[in-house]
């Protein structure tokens, strides 16, 4: 796993500071903002670029070496998860009125995922995912199922998304943002923080856990209501659709789930879609829920793959991390969210990501030797009968 966020950079980072319920939601330094528009964001601390690419092509390289650091594989594909491309350096280069188009060649999205196959001299499958904020969740959805048909063997898998103008201003246009910060499930919720970050998973195929394997994708779920193109089902039927086809792809029932990480952005709208769904599935019975936007904020196109990593690291270090942010819980929402870092044993987890136009992906994750495990009993238990 490799991942870089406003929590710093390197997994051990992250958990560091899920530990200590830290948040890296703090004041915008990478460019001035226009009067009037000013409100915190979720920057990557202390990073300077020493490429000539874009931003976000940059911290998804650095993601990608950290989740090859332990390795030295070349994967045979790569599927990653975005919404900005080269935006940030296509500002830049508009701002300075620049004609030469070669200037431009990083612009598309598509772009990050063939600059980290160029670097990284992928020749197989290279593929952009774009589907607003469960782009990296899809990602990776896309990737084990790759895998499980037999197409690659090895997948370096996730999302990336950098700070740059359009996000900023276009999400407090929409009069989505939450200028104390985003306070997930919060009474007092005013809507979300734009962020940015990158997280990418080497995912292999195999017939039993390799010894160091984390965790294991188990399944994922997809699903597109289409109801608007910017806020949730009210009922939040494209999110209970996503978490039923999840579980049924993991062949596992609501009652295994240890923790729910929530997609919880912090707006009114989306964790009341959210939390009718949990109650849909998992009814009076609902295990530990958090949403870590309030210490990550929303990295959008990159988020569901940093919350895979943390999910990882939840089943790994047995840490169900806060819902940061969050002082009065909404009992609207009536979820109960954790509130304060858990030291607790976690075998299989939910991870929630929701997109913009209704585009939705939840994946399950499980500790790698759970499935065979609960193969192994059933076969003991239908010998002993």
């Amino acid at each position: 796993m490799g991942i870089i966020s406003s929590l710093g950079q390197g997994v051990d980072c992250h958990i560091d500071a899920l530990k200590k319920n830290c948040s890296g939601i703090k004041p915008l330094t990478l460019f001035t903002p226009s009067p009037g528009n000013v409100f915190p964001v979720g920057e990557i601390p202390n990073f300077k670029q020493t490429l000539n690419v874009p931003r976000t092509h940059e911290i998804a390289l650095l993601a990608a070496q950290e989740a090859l650091s332990t390795t030295h594989v070349v994967p045979d594909s790569i599927i990653l998860g975005t919404t900005t491309g080269g935006m940030p350096l296509t500002e830049e280069l508009l701002k300075k009125n620049e004609k030469d188009a070669d200037q431009y060649k990083y612009h598309s999205t598509s772009s990050v995922a063939e600059f980290l196959a160029d670097v990284l001299r992928c020749k197989g499958l290279v593929i952009t995912i774009t589907t607003a904020c469960s782009s990296g969740a899809v990602a990776i959805k896309l990737a084990s199922e790759l895998l499980s048909c037999g197409k690659a063997n090895c997948v370096l898998a996730g999302g990336a998304d950098a700070l740059c103008r359009l996000t900023y201003y276009g999400f407090n246009s929409l009069q989505l943002i939450d200028p104390s910060g985003a306070r997930p499930l919060d009474r007092d919720r005013k809507g979300m923080t734009v962020a940015e970050g990158s997280a990418m998973l080497i995912l292999e195929a195999g017939g039993s856990p390799p010894d160091n394997a984390i965790a294991e994708i188990c399944g994922g779920g997809l699903s597109c209501d289409a109801y608007h193109p910017a806020a949730p089902h009210p009922e939040g039927k494209g999110a209970l659709a996503a978490i039923k086809k999840a579980l049924q792809d993991a062949g596992i029932s609501p009652s295994d789930v240890g923790y729910i990480n929530l997609h919880g952005t912090g707006t009114r709208d989306n964790d009341l879609a959210e939390a009718k769904a949990i109650h849909s599935i998992f009814s009076k019975h609902i295990p530990p829920v958090s949403s870590v936007k309030g210490a990550t904020g929303h990295s959008l196109g990159a988020s569901g793959a940093i919350e895979s990593i943390i999910c990882a690291a939840a089943i790994r270090d047995g840490l169900i991390p806060a819902n940061t942010g969050c002082t009065h819980p909404d009992p609207e929402l009536n979820l109960n969210p954790v509130l304060a870092p858990l030291d607790q044993k976690v075998d299989a987890v939910l991870s929630n990501s929701f997109g913009f136009g209704g585009n939705n992906a939840c994946l399950v994750l499980a500790h790698p030797r759970a499935k065979y495990e609960r193969q192994k009993q059933a076969v003991t238990c239908e010998f002993e009968v």
